[in-house]
């Protein structure tokens, strides 16, 4: 039914292609609004609202009901024939939003859990193939203390910043890349398969670890950058009880620390992990995170599966390419032929997964 609907979608989008058109879907109908927030708007429970291409301006957009959002994408060789999904502003999941999923988009801001100290019980989230700067699972950025959200699940995402957990109860993070740290969990979350690109090699304070005030917590399969080997360089702060289970670490095992380590790697060379990853903190659409001919990665994981983003159960998938189906050619005429008709031609791919 869904990719059924998703053509009625496209003749919203050719039929008004000088416009950007949000379109609201359910099982018996479609409608089109021009911008996200009326489409939210116009949605109710269920609904699955598709964007398109381009960059929008949200602002602090709340989403107070349970919907299914899915962007264009963002890779740029993965969105070519649409552009990709960029917002402009921070959304906020509220009360009333549990079960609602996020999926293809780029988020120059931060993604929250409550917009309030009151309206922040939610649960169930899905946060997926989106690139955002921030996820926080409390109203604030700083904050561990937790005003009602549990079960989070962010997937083969970019975090360009940080996670706060807000001490949240049932969250998972897998097949990711988070460019700078997490902090505030203390609630049994997982984390799986993932990618730390912090090297700290500043200073042994909160704001420069890459594990700050985690305690409880379980890590497997990750690859983590740091490599810095002195104690004014710290891996975690103010971190504890945790379990790290076939993990990889640039640095030596001296100055890994913050819980119980079992199967995992030290002293590694970051670059050579990778096809093409230079050792940068920085995460670049230009490099290839996957795991090179040579890679210790390589069965380093949990029952020989491979540590980063692309081992796992469900790996990373190419182009972080959204479920919806997939517009990999689109051609839109700026005039109609001599029997007033519009040429279009589109060639959509089906997205198994």
């Amino acid at each position: 039914m869904k990719k059924i609907l998703f053509f009625i979608a496209l003749a919203f989008s050719t039929t008004v292609f000088s416009q950007a058109v949000f379109v609201v879907q359910n099982a018996t109908s479609s409608s089109a609004h021009s911008t996200l927030e009326a489409a939210i708007t116009a949605a109710v429970d269920g609904d699955y609202i598709y964007l398109p291409g381009g960059i929008f301006g949200v602002g602090n957009l709340s989403v107070n009901k349970r919907v299914h959002i899915f962007g264009a994408g963002h890779y740029p060789d993965s969105t070519q024939a649409t552009g990709r999904t960029a917002l402009s502003g921070n959304i906020y999941f509220v009360t009333g939003s549990s079960n609602s999923v996020l999926q293809g988009v780029y988020l120059s801001g931060d993604i929250f859990m409550g917009s309030t100290a009151d309206n922040g019980v939610v649960s169930n989230i899905l946060i997926s193939r989106c690139n955002v700067y921030n996820i926080s699972l409390n109203y604030l950025t700083t904050s561990s203390t937790n005003y009602g959200a549990e079960n989070i699940f962010i997937k083969d995402c970019i975090i360009r910043n940080n996670i706060n957990g807000a001490s949240t109860q049932g969250v998972v993070v897998e097949n990711s890349i988070i460019t700078y740290q997490i902090k505030n969990f203390d609630a049994n979350a997982e984390f799986r398969n993932n990618i730390f690109l912090r090297n700290n090699n500043y200073s042994n304070s909160s704001g420069y670890c890459i594990l700050n005030n985690i305690s409880n917590c379980n890590f497997s399969n990750n690859i983590f950058r740091h490599s810095y080997n002195s104690s004014g360089g710290y891996f975690a702060y103010s971190s504890s009880n945790n379990f790290f289970n076939n993990c990889i670490f640039g640095a030596q095992s001296t100055y890994i620390y913050g819980g119980t380590f079992s199967n995992c790697l030290y002293a590694t060379d970051f670059s050579t992990l990778f096809v093409n990853v230079p050792s940068v903190e920085d995460f670049s659409y230009t490099y290839d995170y996957h795991l090179s001919e040579t890679s210790a990665a390589i069965g380093a994981g949990l029952n020989g599966t491979d540590c980063g983003i692309y081992g796992g159960d469900n790996p990373y998938k190419d182009g972080a390419v959204p479920l919806n189906p997939h517009i990999q050619f689109k051609q839109i005429p700026t005039a109609t032929d001599s029997q007033g008709k519009l040429n279009i031609q589109v060639t959509v791919s089906a997205q198994e997964n």
